[in-house]
């Protein structure tokens, strides 16, 4: 499958497009600017054109969206998904967080020209934008205030599974003072909360290894109100 292929079948695919006509999309692409991009592990993506903000779609790896600060983990994106569109009409030079290539991938950066001409000839399209944009924020939102509350143990069980639920062993890249001033809380209390998951056999930490032991435990932690 070509890239353009693979582009198109995703972009079709996706909710935001999927209702707009194959003869549409092309025409609208062949008369604005579409960039294709290579990331690396650990990259940091830049979502524009030229300086202009765009509107990205990855093809292929995965895409971390993390606070400005880069202290709190927001969102993970994978093929198929939109990003970086908050920053198209807000004036801002830059989409909300930082996005960093957790694999190395490929993305597609739709021009600021090609969405206005869409949004133009295409009402359902418009419609979807701004529920895609609504439901951007409310994500975006919720994500931050769950790391503002709850207990200690809560949020460290909602870090770990996040930031490493894919893994059944790791090292955390963070030392416990910078965790702990990431997760807002104290370090002592970071210290009992890892003590705290241990003892219900939720994870086994030696040092910077952690290894995740009983991921549904993690998960009633969250769970609690």
């Amino acid at each position: 499958m070509t890239l353009n292929a693979r582009f198109f079948r995703l972009l079709t695919e996706n909710e935001l497009f999927s209702g707009v006509s194959p003869e549409l999309l092309r025409t609208v692409f062949t008369e604005s600017q579409v960039s294709f991009v290579r990331f690396v592990r650990e990259e940091t993506l830049a979502c524009a054109i030229d300086g202009i903000p765009a509107l990205g779609l990855l093809l292929r790896g995965e895409v971390l969206v993390q606070s400005e600060n880069g202290e709190v983990p927001l969102q993970t994106l994978q093929p198929g998904d939109l990003f970086g569109g908050e920053a198209l009409y807000s004036g801002a030079r830059t989409p909300v967080g930082n996005l960093i290539a957790g694999k190395a991938g490929e993305a597609a950066l739709l021009s600021k020209s090609a969405v206005t001409l869409l949004l133009e000839r295409d009402s359902g399209f418009a419609f979807r934008y701004i529920r895609h944009l609504s439901q951007q924020i409310a994500l975006l939102g919720s994500r931050v205030g769950r790391y503002a509350g709850g207990s200690a143990e809560q949020k460290l069980a909602q870090y770990l599974l996040r930031g490493f639920g894919d893994y059944k062993t790791f090292e955390l890249d963070l030392s416990m003072s910078r965790l702990a001033v990431l997760l807002h809380i104290g370090r002592a209390s970071l210290y009992r909360a890892f003590a705290s998951l241990e003892q219900h056999g939720a994870v086994h930490r030696d040092g910077k290894n952690v290894r995740l032991v009983d991921r549904d435990m993690l998960l009633r932690f969250v769970a609690q109100s």
